[in-house]
């Protein structure tokens, strides 16, 4: 972790713990599976252990950066299990193999790094005082960074086998496009399309994680880039979906596609919001890679202006 400020870096006994929980986070959706028959019950058990365990970091390790390094270690092992797992099962099955993702798979995945993040952001939101230093504004900026780090590793190959070729492409086949809207929506709505409250939850929220980390890293953009940003995004994921003939090409998934967009967005200035209101205007901007220091106070008794 060279180029670091000292104060953001970890000790070798701390990278060791963070990369060990790294380790169990990516163990424990299939240690729950072998667990339980359920799959619910495996989701709600790794939900807890990922809770339970983070909170440990934070309150024994007392960095962020642990929480960051840990969940960045994780995605990098998803990383190097699919591709293993891709190898393995392209030499066993042939050409009847195709990689991709169970339900079960992508649920624990959004558990294992939304939880662990968003329990460092509660902790952040809610630090006043004592636990509102430079020090701990800083570590959280890092922290912010690898975790995000973590979620474009995770983010893009998601994508490119949950979305763009969620099987094999069939480019000699008939492609089927829906240009009438909200055609898709009413037949999930009323039954007709399988499993169809999960297809709106999946692709209301799929570009949710863009707007939320192009805002954290560049707070400025303005509104309208992130409009086309959104859109260009959706329409490249539909447009090669039609190329490749792997889904049908749908308006209402580039509906489906805004609304996570704005969902992202919103979910970002309301923290951002929230901590605004408890700083009482001093920290404006606390999801960020860039972080604000502390202003200096005023010591009890003494008319000393101090550093925090």
């Amino acid at each position: 972790m060279s180029g670091v400020p000292p104060s953001q870096r970890l000790s070798i006994g701390e990278l060791f713990v963070s990369l060990a929980v790294g380790l169990m986070f990516f163990l424990m959706p299939n240690d729950a599976q072998n667990q339980f028959d359920e799959a619910g019950i495996a989701i709600g058990s790794v939900f807890i252990c990922s809770l339970i365990t983070t909170l440990a970091l934070l309150l024994i390790v007392k960095h962020y950066t642990a929480i960051g390094s840990a969940l960045l270690f994780m995605a990098v092992m998803q990383v190097v299990s699919f591709i293993f797992s891709t190898i393995y099962g392209i030499i066993n099955k042939g050409d009847n193999y195709w990689p991709g993702f169970s339900e079960y798979q992508l649920i624990t995945i959004f558990v294992l790094w939304t939880v662990p993040f968003f329990t460092g952001v509660v902790f952040r939101l809610l630090s006043l005082g004592s636990r509102d230093t430079t020090h701990y504004r800083r570590n959280f900026a890092r922290f912010m960074s690898l975790s995000l780090r973590a979620l474009i590793i995770i983010y893009i190959l998601v994508i490119v086998f949950e979305m763009i070729i969620p099987e094999k492409p069939n480019i000699a086949s008939e492609r089927i496009v829906n240009f009438i809207p909200l055609d898709r929506i009413r037949s999930c709505l009323d039954g007709t399309h399988d499993n169809g409250t999960m297809y709106i939850m999946w692709h209301c929220l799929i570009l949710a994680p863009l707007t939320f980390s192009l805002l954290t890293l560049n707070p400025g953009i303005k509104w309208w880039h992130l409009l086309i940003i959104c859109v260009s995004f959706g329409f490249t994921i539909e447009l090669l979906q039609y190329s490749l003939n792997t889904s049908t090409a749908c308006l209402d998934d580039m509906i489906m596609y805004l609304i996570g967009g704005l969902a992202g967005a919103l979910l970002k200035y309301f923290i951002d919001l929230i901590r605004n209101a408890f700083t009482g205007g001093e920290e404006k901007l606390m999801l960020s890679v860039e972080y604000v220091p502390k202003k200096s106070v005023e010591r009890k008794n003494s008319t000393a202006i101090i550093p925090d």
